[in-house]
């Protein structure tokens, strides 16, 4: 997949940027979803991409797009203030849930710290089928947030959002475009240099 085909996934340059995060951070998401992790650079969710059928990708996206927009308008029908948490909770079917031992990997805690923070309610978790804990991502961020990538202390390990996403998409096709110009200036001035042996 192109650089310019994945942008037009994302809708840059053309999309008003409040559309193109939106869909920047879809993008983050799935690919959440697909990896188990965070993305880093760029060059994961590029890597990502170009594995995908990009009809299917962006289908995808849009969908992962409205059903937020979903969420956030069945929240101000339910509520003339919505609370602060209840508005940014992503609805079910697009939370990041955790197993024990991968919440305590994540987070870089032992598994009786995550009990613990379970027992003492800082963490909202709930038992699954199989006996084990879900626990969201969002609720182990609360919880243990200095412990997770991209905390304060950890910059060089940072999960990339969606404005970087969206920026580095649009310096990619900043420098696309500064490379064909240069290229035609250069083929001209070939010609000119030609001309007047």
């Amino acid at each position: 997949m192109s650089d310019d085909a994945f942008a037009a996934i994302i809708g840059a340059p053309h999309a008003p940027i409040l559309q193109q995060l939106a869909r920047a951070q879809a993008c983050l998401d799935l690919y959440e979803k697909d990896r188990g992790a965070r993305a880093l650079t760029a060059l994961d969710i590029r890597v990502w991409a170009d594995a995908q059928d990009p009809e299917t990708l962006r289908f995808r996206v849009s969908r992962h797009v409205r059903a937020a927009e979903s969420w956030k308008q069945a929240c101000k029908r339910i509520w003339k203030n919505v609370p602060a948490p209840l508005a940014t909770r992503p609805p079910l079917g697009q939370r990041i849930v955790l197993s024990l031992q991968e919440a305590a990997r994540t987070a870089g805690v032992p598994e009786s710290a995550i009990r613990a923070a379970i027992a003492d309610g800082r963490i909202e978790a709930t038992k699954d089928e199989a006996h084990g804990w879900a626990i969201e991502r969002a609720e182990l961020a609360h919880a243990f947030p200095l412990a997770l990538p991209g905390a304060a202390g950890s910059a060089d390990h940072r999960p990339l959002d969606a404005h970087a996403l969206v920026l580095e998409l649009g310096i990619a096709s900043l420098v696309t475009t500064a490379g064909d110009s240069l290229r035609r200036r250069q083929s001209k001035w070939r010609l000119l240099r030609r001309g007047q042996r």
